[in-house]
């Protein structure tokens, strides 16, 4: 069978216009000049894996903006709920994307999980996305399974954002693993890179397409590394290539003074 190629684009933080702006940087321009590098890197076919906080305050108009910017580039891609969005709103306007747990392809499927809850920045899994996602591995029992979600259910060594990651990850941990063929999982929510184990699972985060926080920080605070993306190759045999890519000579540099975002 033929190699999966994928490429995670995360944190977009979109806003209602084209010249909305987070921490002093555009976010459409940002998150534009993301496609134009996955382009450069020869992955512009590849489908896009959306991971969460791809508006900014879950303006109805980010999502179009969204909708139109994907249509005109062309693209294929695949979206979750972040923190900062609403799955609802996300759904009506993303019109020509419609929302979807399970992709497959090939020997590979994806599979997308909301580990969003309301008015909260930290990652929680619900019951009834628990039993989705049980559903879904025993639908994909023949295939190898990339699970996709926001939260991150691991630390990544900030300890501020170590306080957000899902609290109840032991019970999504004995799902995936009692069923053997989830390969490796990946999640946005920390704009930053990281690449570790979930007790055996692979587990990988991927840089923002506008702004980065600055890694190892005890309290917020932002990085001056541009915007990037992760890119994944799925291979027949169940095992798993990626990297991630930082935008060259971006123009545009962060406010490193913004208290939050």
């Amino acid at each position: 069978m033929a190699l999966v190629k994928l490429t995670q684009i995360t944190d977009l933080h979109l806003g209602s216009t084209r010249d909305s702006v987070l921490s002093g940087v555009r976010t459409l321009e940002s998150f534009e000049s993301v496609l134009h590098a996955v382009e450069q890197e020869g992955r512009g076919t590849d489908v896009l894996l959306l991971t969460g906080d791809l508006a900014k305050d879950c303006e109805p108009q980010a999502y179009q903006l969204l909708n139109r910017t994907l249509c005109e580039h062309k693209k294929q891609a695949i979206w979750l709920p972040g923190n900062h969005d609403d799955f609802a709103l996300m759904a009506a306007n993303l019109v020509d994307y419609p929302p979807v747990q399970i992709q497959e392809m090939g020997d590979w499927a994806v599979l997308t999980l909301d580990s969003s809850q309301p008015h909260e920045p930290g990652g929680h899994i619900s019951d009834e996305q628990l039993l989705k996602v049980e559903r879904g591995l025993r639908r994909l029992a023949d295939k190898f399974v990339l699970l996709a979600m926001h939260h991150t259910p691991v630390k990544v060594g900030c300890a501020w954002l170590d306080l957000q990651q899902i609290d109840n990850q032991q019970a999504l941990h004995q799902l995936l693993t009692a069923h053997g063929n989830v390969k490796a999982v990946i999640t946005g929510h920390v704009h930053q890179q990281f690449e570790g184990s979930w007790n055996g699972l692979p587990i990988y985060s991927s840089p923002s397409s506008c702004v980065q926080f600055k890694q190892h920080s005890d309290d917020f605070a932002l990085s001056n590394q541009p915007p990037g993306f992760r890119w994944l190759d799925l291979h027949p045999d169940g095992t798993v290539d990626t990297g991630v890519k930082f935008v060259q000579d971006f123009e545009q540099t962060p406010d490193l003074d913004y208290a939050n975002y």
